[in-house]
């Protein structure tokens, strides 16, 4: 990337996302925002949850179309609020995702809620709870392509929905492209039971000669308790050659690698 896509991509994080009495964001932690953004665009991700700050949806709005004015993004975005979260979406990219995960027999969810000694297979009636809820947000970003007809080309759309129902924890699994996600009893606690639980832990990584020859980005981590990972090999295998054939489909990153490593945490946060 050259000098001047570099102060580019820095004046836009400086134009939009400042916060009072906060410190700048550093050049590197502009590029890898930069980054995430990218796998969204170029669908290696269908979404990306905004963490870099407590920038409000309004300024991560004006931050993405501070980048399309770059020419770097070759999609109109979407930005979705749940609660106090915003995630950048590609609304095609998310609503193809959501379809085929509803059609599968069962959702790949985990129960980790903290009165049981080990995480568990959730049971049929949560998995049938989640499944409406994901079905519900579908509606909406169906909705929202609809909507975005209607917009002039280059904008970026905006939503919201929430539900105080909604385990986010759980739902934001599956709409960051996890191949499996965690489910707690958040009305009764908000512990879990991984604590000393074996995790194997998946992280995929890749080159971004757009960004930097050098600097590696991680696009996705996520766990599986070691106990349930037989369970769900068949669902991390075929995420693993779906993700593999998306990468093959675009030229913005490169080097593909994916490790896995088995972890032990005396406390997990989700």
């Amino acid at each position: 990337m050259d000098t001047v896509l570099k102060e580019q991509l820095v004046f836009a994080v400086q134009k939009t996302l400042r916060i009072k009495e906060r410190k700048p964001f550093s050049e590197l932690r502009c590029l890898n925002l930069f980054a995430e953004i990218l796998t969204v665009d170029c669908e290696l991700k269908p979404t990306f949850l905004f963490d870099y700050s407590p920038a409000r949806a309004e300024q991560i709005q004006k931050y993405v179309q501070e980048l399309q004015k770059t020419g770097l993004l070759s999609r109109d975005l979407h930005i979705l609020s749940i609660e106090d979260n915003t995630l950048i979406v590609n609304l095609n990219k998310t609503i193809k995702h959501l379809e085929r995960t509803l059609q599968e027999n069962g959702l790949p969810i985990i129960d980790v809620s903290s009165n049981w000694d080990n995480p568990r297979r959730a049971e049929a009636c949560v998995t049938e709870q989640v499944k409406v809820q994901l079905e519900l947000i579908l509606k909406h970003l169906k909705s929202q392509v609809v909507q975005r007809g209607k917009r002039e080309s280059g904008t970026v759309s905006e939503s919201a929905i929430f539900s105080s129902e909604w385990n986010l924890c759980t739902l934001f699994g599956f709409l960051l492209g996890f191949p499996v996600s965690y489910w707690f009893d958040f009305k009764k606690s908000f512990e879990n039971c991984l604590s000393m639980a074996e995790l194997r832990v998946f992280s995929v990584s890749a080159f971004c000669p757009r960004i930097s020859k050098n600097l590696k980005h991680q696009m996705y981590s996520f766990s599986v308790p070691e106990i349930l990972y037989l369970d769900f090999q068949n669902t991390i295998e075929r995420w693993n050659r779906d993700l593999m054939f998306d990468f093959n489909m675009q030229s913005s990153f490169s080097e593909f690698s994916i490790s896995i490593n088995i972890a032990r945490e005396p406390a997990i946060i989700l």
